[in-house]
């Protein structure tokens, strides 16, 4: 596949996606559109472009975490946390605390069951048997 072929799909992935995002929050309940609206638009007033498309690409595989950092950026803005806008860098740091924190948080257990397996019925003489059974490719 060429580049410049690739390039288009991303773009046009890229817009698909957008839509989908603008377009998704309209055929919501009409009580919580206009929230989704403000919440946009503020989000789009401090984020530059690149955060945007991060956050976006972010989106399609973990949704929930999305709305987590979004979450946190309207809060931020709230308490006038934020003093200028917010780079890619900037997304890229939270989502990393965020990663962290979520691993911090799921503990993985293994546990080790060791058990002594004893051959009772396998005696020494049984052994032996067996041994002269097998001689018959020594001949």
């Amino acid at each position: 596949m060429d580049d410049s072929e690739l390039q288009a799909i991303r773009a046009a992935r890229l817009q698909e996606m957008q839509r989908n995002s603008q377009g998704g929050g309209k055929s919501d309940d009409s009580g919580s559109t206009p929230t989704n609206n403000i919440n946009e638009n503020l989000l789009n007033s401090f984020l530059e472009p690149e955060a945007k498309q991060r956050l976006n690409r972010v989106r399609m595989v973990k949704p929930e975490r999305v709305v987590g950092v979004e979450n946190y950026l309207l809060r931020l803005f709230q308490s006038g946390g934020i003093r200028g806008k917010i780079t890619e860098e900037d997304i890229v740091t939270i989502l990393e605390k965020i990663a962290q924190e979520e691993r911090k948080n799921t503990t993985t257990r293994i546990t080790f069951e060791r058990r002594d397996y004893v051959d009772r019925g396998v005696g020494s003489s049984n052994q032996e048997s067996n041994d002269s059974e097998d001689d018959f490719f020594d001949e």
